[in-house]
């Protein structure tokens, strides 16, 4: 990846130099020339980050423009229809199909049988 801005000592300050014009950068307008080092070290990594951003905003937006391009299908509604028939599986009770946990029948069963 290309910078797109770099550093360069003018007269007593410092510029951050626009790659694609070779003149100061400007940020809302203000040119960005005859700064101390420090103040141009950072501005540098601002101007930097705000790019990065910029550039995955425009990535994350095409993508989300191709996904929105494609289209869902719905349910076929017959075959849905088809499997709401069938009864949920009870993983315990197999003798009345009924009950979630151990047949109740079954438990009324053994107790008059132990009795």
């Amino acid at each position: 990846m290309a910078e797109e801005y770099r550093l360069r000592m003018e007269g007593s300050g410092w510029s951050i130099i626009d790659q694609a014009t070779h003149e100061p950068a400007r940020l809302d307008g203000v040119p960005l020339a005859a700064m101390e080092a420090e103040e141009a070290k950072h501005l540098l990594a601002i101007l930097r980050s705000i790019d990065r951003v910029r550039t995955a905003s425009r990535r994350l937006a095409s993508a989300n423009r191709k996904r929105s391009d494609t289209t869902q299908t719905e349910a076929n509604r017959q075959i849905d229809a088809n499997f709401e028939a069938l009864r949920p599986f009870k993983a315990y009770c197999a003798r009345c199909g009924s009950c979630a946990r151990p047949c109740k029948q079954a438990g009324a069963e053994t107790d008059e049988a132990i009795a």
